[in-house]
C-alpha cells in the first residue's frame, strides 16, 4: 500500500468532516482527537457527547481547534448521536469515527483526493489496522464489498472476512441525504443497515488501496458484543429480503434458506416442532452448512444406535 502523503495535501481548502459520537470516552479520546488534528486543515470534526459524567467533553473542548465542534447533551444512544451530528456538521465528504479509534496518517488527504479524482463515486472504503488497548498493531483487514448482492450475502461474503469496518468508509453528503439517516432501531449494526440502503439506492462504490483507520479492540467497546450484533444483522437482512431487492433468484434462495435456519435455531422464527419435522417442510435448510452438519450427525447417531 502507498505510504506516501497525498500529492495535494496542502493544495486545497476542501475538508473531510467527521462525526465523533461518544459517551464516557475519556480513556482513549485524546489519542483519537490527536489523530484527527494531525490531519491539519484537511479535516475538521464534530463531537457529539451524550452528556458524559466523566471528562469526555472537557477533553474534547481542550483539543478542539477553530472549526471543530463539541456538543454535550443527552441523546438516545450512538445512532441518535450520529444522526444529530451529521445533520448539523456540514461538509460534502463525510464519515464517522468512534472515540477509541484512530485515523491513519494522511488519511484525510487521500480520501479527499480520491473523491476529487472520481466525481462519479459516492462511497469509498479502504483498509484498517487492528490495534489493542495499548495501540499496538495486532492485524490488518481489507474489506471487499462491491454490490448489493455481496452486502446482503452475510454467509458467503460479509461473515467470510469481506465485511467493511465502519471507520474505513467515507461518503458524499449527497448519498446520506438520498438514503436517509441511520435507523435508530439498531444499536450495534446500524451501519450495516445503512450500507445495504446505500446499495439499494444505487450508490457507486470504490476501494481506495490504503490504510485509512486503526480500529481499537478492547474489552469495553460496544462492537465486542459480537453475538448481539450478529442477531441485529440477521434482523436487518430479514427486513431487506422481505422487500424483494433485485437479486439473482438462486443467490436470494440460498441466503434466505440459511437465514431461515438461523432464525429457527435462535428460536425467533415462530416455527414449532422438532428439527426433522421442520427440515421436511423446509428442505432448503440443507444449504446451510450448520443444518447439513446437524443432519449428518443425527443420521450417524441413528445408524450407530441401530447396529
Amino acid at each position: 500500500m502507498d505510504k506516501r502523503p497525498p500529492a495535494s495535501a496542502s493544495g486545497t481548502d476542501r475538508q473531510l468532516v467527521l462525526a465523533v459520537p461518544v459517551f464516557q470516552a475519556e480513556r482513549f479520546l485524546p489519542a483519537t482527537l490527536a489523530s484527527l488534528n494531525a490531519q491539519g486543515d484537511r479535516l475538521r470534526w464534530y463531537l457529539q457527547d451524550g452528556a458524559s459524567p466523566d471528562r469526555t467533553a472537557a477533553i474534547a473542548r481542550e483539543m478542539a481547534r477553530p472549526g471543530d465542534t463539541v456538543v454535550s447533551a443527552p441523546d438516545r444512544g450512538q445512532t441518535d448521536a450520529l444522526n444529530r451530528a451529521i445533520a448539523r456538521m456540514g461538509g460534502d465528504i463525510i464519515g464517522f469515527i468512534n472515540g477509541d479509534d484512530l485515523l491513519a496518517e494522511h488519511a484525510a488527504g487521500r480520501v479527499l483526493d480520491f473523491f476529487d479524482a472520481h466525481p462519479e463515486i459516492d462511497l469509498i472504503y479502504g483498509s484498517v489496522d487492528w490495534i489493542d488497548e495499548h495501540g499496538a498493531l495486532t492485524g490488518t483487514h481489507t474489506g471487499r464489498i462491491e454490490s448489493l448482492a455481496e452486502v446482503l450475502d452475510i454467509y458467503g461474503v460479509w461473515w467470510r472476512g469481506r465485511q467493511w469496518v465502519q471507520p474505513e468508509v467515507f461518503f458524499r453528503r449527497s448519498l446520506w441525504e438520498k438514503v436517509g439517516p441511520f435507523n435508530t432501531a439498531y444499536h450495534l449494526a446500524f451501519d450495516y443497515d445503512f450500507w445495504v440502503r446505500c446499495f439499494r439506492a444505487g450508490a457507486r462504490v470504490a476501494h481506495l488501496p490504503a490504510t485509512l483507520t486503526r480500529f481499537r479492540l478492547h474489552a469495553g467497546q460496544k462492537s465486542a458484543a459480537a453475538e448481539r450484533a450478529a442477531d441485529e444483522i440477521r434482523t436487518i437482512l430479514h427486513k431487506h429480503l422481505a422487500e424483494h431487492p433485485p437479486l439473482n433468484p438462486l443467490r436470494r434462495w440460498k441466503i434466505q434458506a440459511q437465514l431461515d435456519y438461523d432464525l429457527y435455531q435462535s428460536g425467533r422464527s415462530g416455527r414449532s416442532g422438532g428439527f426433522f419435522a421442520n427440515l421436511l417442510r423446509h428442505p432448503q435448510w440443507l444449504l446451510s452448512p450448520h443444518a447439513w452438519r446437524r443432519t449428518q450427525a443425527a443420521c450417524t447417531r441413528r445408524f450407530l444406535s441401530g447396529r
